[in-house]
């Protein structure tokens, strides 16, 4: 048979083999195709975006795909606003925003979205979505921008509505719904784009009960010193880098004014005094508890009863919440207490004048029923021990700090105290030598007492406090109290040393932990330009903070709308210190006021730790690919692999 005869044959056989070696093939299940990570797309409106003489009761917006709806109602911002808010539906892929009042005229209107449109698949946010119409013949497009942060810790604040009035009187914040409103986002940015020309006064609340207006005493507000002009002003620049006209290119662009407005918002402090909580502790204390603090008219008297000085009061350092201890015994023997309080309320017309309270104090002892059941299965006739309070400290076996006093506490306030009794030595003096220390009751915490000693690095002490060397109001004394532990060695410590400029006034310079929460580990305060040492930290992460103290007492201060004065500044130090032991870390600090602070703390170390992590990771999954092409190349010169048609499992 001729060559050109067994081709058909030729063809066929092959055919066969390719077919009989794809059956072999791996089986795997199909991937679904990679994740839709891609948002909707806007596709068409009605009316056009920009649109003039709107006369309509709704608007379409129609994307690419199906979207979700649920977000759109809660994170929509209509401004001007509207007194009712409009009905949102979708049909298909369009979105429907229904008024259910009519648009005022001659006014532009935008539609602030947000992030809430998202698809239907991944819910992908499109992001910053704003549509903007008229019921004019004209676009209102003047612009007012800026940042809401807490005023007490500069922290961005999202979602806080901030509010533009026409009406300059003080009031209006308080009655009226304003012109323009916006929220704002994550990072605590606001932006008014459609505004008409006019002066404005701009606040920011966090509306608690969405009715657009300042609720004081219940939610926060800032608002800024100076009425605001808005304007816009065309600024040409020449093109330097066109070559080959005859003529030099002018460009330009618009700036906008005022420059960025940043608030702090705060919580005013309107008096409006009244007890929120009553509550019998113990049989020998109960606590009242006010949402203000109390005054010198405050006073508690017994109903129907005769008895001096039946009291002890500790308040807490706002004086707001107040601890009692019972002192007489036959009082505190009764179950039921009735209680007269006196306290300064405001009435109607905002006087102050004192109200009277009457509260009932009740307490059941319960039974101890280990004590009932031991009692009836042994009878003893011997005396019960004769009882005695622990002392609270702050003393541990090692480790104990050497910037810090000895801390006592008792658990009741105390009669008598026999500084005598108390005694300080070398752990390993075996003649016990007292050691002279300081020995004070501290000023802000109750039953609370200090020991100072200039403390040796790397030293073991022993506290020695001998039994009944005080006496509490009920007649108990102290038990004995010895105590050995050991100073951290000096080089455990590291130290921060600021170089403070710009001070022209008082300033409390404070190193918080690395944390929310803000826990002050030390603080200084300074007048004037100056090096700020802390001493004796612990090798840890820190923050700096720095409060502009205007009245001068030592701590932050909120502001107040009503007397028209901001709250107290703060600033940070930008940046994570980390304290290393034995090392000193330098800082230089310019406290010059700067309105446009912006608090954006960054960990240096832990960026970098993250950078080279998503480094090694990328590496990796490089490698993988790498490693999944070279077994797929190999795959297909090995006997039985698959047809380039065939499914294949993908390595993940």
């Amino acid at each position: 048979m001729k060559l050109l005869d067994k081709i058909p044959y030729i063809i066929v056989a092959a055919f066969a083999w390719v077919v009989i070696n794809s059956s072999c093939a791996n089986q795997g299940m199909p991937t679904g195709g990679p994740r839709d990570s891609i948002p909707p797309v806007l596709v068409g409106t009605y009316p056009q975006h920009k649109s003039l003489n709107f006369s309509g009761d709704e608007v379409r917006l129609t994307f690419n795909e199906f979207i979700i709806p649920d977000l759109i109602s809660e994170q929509l911002v209509v401004s001007p606003p509207l007194e009712k808010r409009p009905t949102i539906l979708t049909k298909s892929k369009t979105l429907i925003i229904r008024f259910t009042e009519s648009l005022r005229d001659s006014v532009t209107y935008s539609l602030d979205f947000k992030n809430s449109v998202v698809d239907n698949n991944e819910r992908n946010p499109l992001e910053d979505l704003r549509f903007i119409f008229s019921t004019d013949d004209e676009l209102d497009s003047l612009r007012i921008a800026g940042n809401v942060m807490k005023a007490i810790n500069m922290e961005p604040l999202e979602n806080t509505l901030v509010l533009l009035h026409k009406n300059l009187h003080d009031s209006a914040v308080y009655t009226l719904i304003p012109n323009y409103i916006a929220r704002t986002d994550e990072e605590g940015m606001y932006f008014f784009d459609n505004l008409a020309e006019g002066k404005y006064h701009i606040f920011s609340l966090n509306d608690l009960n969405n009715n657009m207006r300042y609720d004081e005493g219940v939610e926060e507000i800032a608002f800024h010193d100076s009425i605001l002009v808005p304007s816009a002003e065309y600024h040409s620049e020449a093109d330097t880098l066109a070559a080959g006209a005859d003529s030099l290119l002018v460009t330009g662009h618009i700036h906008f004014l005022p420059e960025p407005i940043y608030l702090r918002q705060f919580m005013e402090e309107i008096f409006n005094q009244y007890l929120k909580s009553a509550k019998r502790v113990s049989r020998n204390q109960f606590t009242l508890v006010f949402n203000e603090p109390v005054t010198e008219e405050f006073d508690v008297k017994l109903v129907d009863e005769s008895i001096e000085d039946w009291y002890l009061a500790e308040p807490d350092t706002d004086n707001d919440s107040i601890n009692f201890w019972i002192a007489d015994t036959t009082l505190s023997a009764q179950e039921t207490m009735l209680m007269e309080l006196s306290y300064l309320q405001v009435d109607s017309v905002g006087e102050l004048y004192v109200y009277k309270d009457t509260v009932e104090m009740q307490f059941t002892e319960k039974e101890d029923t280990r004590k009932r059941r031991r009692g009836r299965e042994e009878e003893d006739d011997r005396p019960p021990p004769i009882p005695q309070f622990n002392w609270n400290t702050n003393l541990s076996a090692t480790g104990f700090d050497l910037n810090k006093d000895i801390v006592l506490t008792a658990p009741q306030p105390l009669l008598t105290f026999d500084t005598d009794d108390i005694a300080l030595f070398l752990a390993d003096d075996t003649l016990k030598t007292p050691l002279s220390f300081r020995f004070a009751q501290d000023s802000t915490m109750w039953r609370t007492y200090r020991i100072s000693f200039p403390w040796e690095d790397e030293t073991s002490y022993t506290l020695q406090i001998d039994s009944a060397a005080s006496t509490n109001i009920y007649g108990v004394t102290s038990k004995e109290l010895v105590s050995t532990f050991k100073t951290q060695p000096q080089d455990y410590y590291g130290q921060i040393n600021i170089q403070a400029t710009g001070v022209d006034s008082q300033m409390v310079i404070q190193v918080l932990k690395n944390t929310t929460q803000e826990e002050v580990v030390q603080e200084k305060i300074i007048t004037e330009n100056q090096t700020v040492t802390f001493n004796y930290l612990a090798p840890e992460k820190y923050k700096v903070k720095a409060i502009y103290d205007r009245n001068r007492n030592g701590k932050w201060d909120t502001g107040s709308y009503q007397d028209n004065y901001q709250p107290e500044r703060v600033v940070y130090i930008n940046e994570v210190v980390k304290v290393r032991s034995n090392w000193d870390s330098n800082l230089a600090w310019d406290l010059t006021i700067d309105p446009d602070f912006i608090k954006n703390i960054r960990d240096l170390e832990l960026e970098e730790q993250m950078r080279k992590e998503a480094e090694e990771k990328a590496a990796r999954e490089q490698n993988l690919d790498n490693q999944d092409m070279q077994q797929q190349q190999n795959n297909m010169f090995q006997p039985g692999s698959a047809s380039p048609g065939s499914v294949q499992p993908i390595r993940r």
